[in-house]
């Protein structure tokens, strides 16, 4: 086993062992699907843990001689984004559990962050103006991210944290979930529109955000909305074929 942990959070060491053992009691379950993500209170302070899936034999092989794991990854891009200024849930430590020799399950723990994420945002709780400060707030976030020469390739709602910055007039955004981003590259609008795609922005609401989008980085809406439906499309296409063939295992199941 190997537990790296943040020389600020060494005073936990004994606690963050009983997390390879389960000898902890979440106070929420936040999902257990893919990974497992808690809540819990360790020395009188929440935290939360998230267990990585068990990877494939292949990936197994990978992550130990090849490849950081993808709590290692978390970890460390936490603390890149936090040195440049983006906020995201300070990383505690990363556990690397191996079976046999081999890279077996990962953990992660992280302060926790009592905000909500735009996944759990509603639009019909605001009033207009309030949705556009919103809008430009994060368009303004996302440029932020792009003049830093950061690529997250997660970028949908339930991995954005949100919060009203009452002293600044404004809202606020923090990255979780961060396993998967690219460092020191400069995206592209097609990058950008990749990710936008991945946020799910509805169709009625779309226009409007490309349009202050495509000025405040001075490039050309309509190339903007051809890339932004280009990756809308393709990615409808993928679930149409892959809900054929579900649909065509399951009949032939039934013969």
């Amino acid at each position: 086993m190997k537990i790296f942990i943040h020389p600020s959070y060494i005073f936990l060491k004994s606690e963050l062992l009983r997390i390879v053992r389960e000898g902890y009691s979440p106070d929420k379950v936040y999902s257990n699907k893919r990974n497992l993500v808690e809540k819990v209170t360790i020395a009188g302070k929440p935290y939360v843990i998230k267990r990585f899936k068990r990877p494939t034999l292949a990936n197994c092989f990978i992550y130990t001689f090849f490849r950081k794991t993808k709590a290692q990854r978390a970890y460390e891009y936490a603390l890149m984004l936090l040195e440049r200024g983006v906020k995201t849930p300070f990383p505690v430590a990363y556990i690397e559990v191996k079976k046999n020799g081999f890279f077996h399950t990962g953990y992660l723990i992280t302060e926790y962050m009592d905000y909500p994420t735009l996944s759990e945002f509603r639009p019909d709780n605001l009033p207009n103006d309030e949705l556009m400060k919103l809008q430009s707030s994060f368009i303004d976030f996302t440029i932020g991210l792009q003049e830093k020469r950061i690529l997250p390739l997660d970028y949908n709602p339930g991995n954005i944290f949100y919060y009203y910055n009452s002293a600044k007039g404004c809202y606020e955004f923090a990255l979780t979930d961060i396993n998967r981003m690219r460092f020191g590259y400069v995206p592209w609008t097609r990058d950008t529109m990749r990710s936008f795609e991945q946020f799910g922005i509805s169709t009625e609401h779309l226009y409007k955000f490309m349009l202050e989008y495509s000025k405040e980085r001075g490039v050309d809406i309509d190339f903007c909305m051809y890339q932004f439906l280009s990756f809308r499309l393709r990615k409808k296409i993928r679930r149409y074929i892959k809900d054929k063939m579900k649909s065509k295992i399951k009949r032939k199941g039934l013969k």
